[in-house]
């Protein structure tokens, strides 16, 4: 009996390992992930992705920004320094040398050479004769006169002593204002 029942003892623990080894070595056909699982995965992945994707936006929308802002910077300061520049050669504070004188609109005057140059807005262009100077989704330029006092509105040509110019440039909904005052040199 003694060798029976250690017989009977050594064919349990026998069982026992290969009871516990069979759990332990899944067959092939039960391996892997469930669809359950992978259903958590792809979520969890499509949370983390759109949270990504929203960080990414807002830079890509700064960068986006910045780009119009840049523009119209360069636009308006270039468009607002050609048109100083080309004031300050006014030739005579004469009728015949600012025709058209004191309208808000439009800036004509004759330079230094002879030439007739002539400042407007077209559409959403800044011109000079004809000629666009800059450009944006909307453009708002006037222009005033202004007598020697630097306070009072000229009237008329032989008045005029400073002019001054107002420009806002908007592209991409921002906005840029510039204004300026310019004496021209041969004004005495």
């Amino acid at each position: 009996m003694n060798r029976q029942s250690r017989g009977r003892s050594q064919d349990k623990q026998q069982l026992k390992q290969v009871e516990w080894s069979r759990s332990s070595l899944q067959p092939a056909d039960q391996r892997g992930f469930t669809l359950i699982e992978f259903v958590l995965a792809i979520t969890l992945i499509g949370i983390v992705g759109g949270m990504g994707s929203m960080f990414f936006s807002r830079g890509l929308n700064a960068f986006t920004a910045q780009g119009a802002r840049a523009d119209i910077s360069n636009q308006g300061r270039l468009a607002v320094e050609r048109m100083v520049r080309e004031i300050r050669m006014a030739r005579s504070r004469t009728v015949t040398d600012l025709p058209g004188c004191c309208s808000a609109a439009t800036l004509s005057f004759v330079d230094v050479t002879g030439t007739t140059v002539t400042f407007a807005k077209s559409g959403n262009t800044i011109t000079r004769n004809g000629t666009i100077l800059a450009a944006g989704d909307a453009i708002a330029l006037s222009f005033s006169y202004y007598q020697t006092d630097g306070v009072t509105a000229a009237t008329t040509a032989a008045a005029v002593w400073s002019m001054g110019i107002s420009l806002t440039v908007t592209k991409q909904g921002e906005s840029q204002l510039y204004q300026v005052r310019v004496h021209p040199r041969n004004f005495v």
